[in-house]
């Protein structure tokens, strides 16, 4: 699974995923979504992200949505982080409109309910 990080600052939606250092592994629902991300006019970066900017950013509201992806789960909301000093929400804990709408278009390539124009569909008889 990878894991992505949205923030809203006015009409700037920003689409964040941690950069591939060898630690983290590439993912074909991790590079789909940028893909998408990008599509859907997201401005989307690959950056270090420590926990530390993750605690702040949920703290502040800075971060708006948080979530994991990958074959099976599609994307999963992330509501809190947690840790020794307490619990960090993130939204209400539901999917937010940026997660919900990456999924709703990446599941309408997947079922063949929208133009597949990446090639990333192959039928199988």
């Amino acid at each position: 699974m990878n894991i992505f990080f949205v923030y809203q600052d006015g009409s700037r939606t920003t689409l964040v995923t941690p950069k591939l250092t060898g630690s983290l592994l590439p993912g074909i629902t991790r590079d789909s979504l940028l893909t998408l991300g990008k599509e859907l006019g997201y401005v989307v970066e690959e950056r270090t992200v420590s926990i530390d900017d993750w605690l702040s950013d949920a703290s502040t509201g800075k971060m708006t949505e948080a979530f994991a992806c990958g074959t099976a789960a599609v994307i999963t909301p992330i509501g809190a982080l947690k840790n020794a000093k307490g619990v960090y929400p993130i939204r209400d804990g539901s999917m937010g409109p940026v997660s919900t709408r990456l999924r709703e278009h990446l599941m309408d390539i997947q079922y063949g309910n929208t133009t597949d124009k990446y090639g990333w569909m192959h039928r199988i008889v």
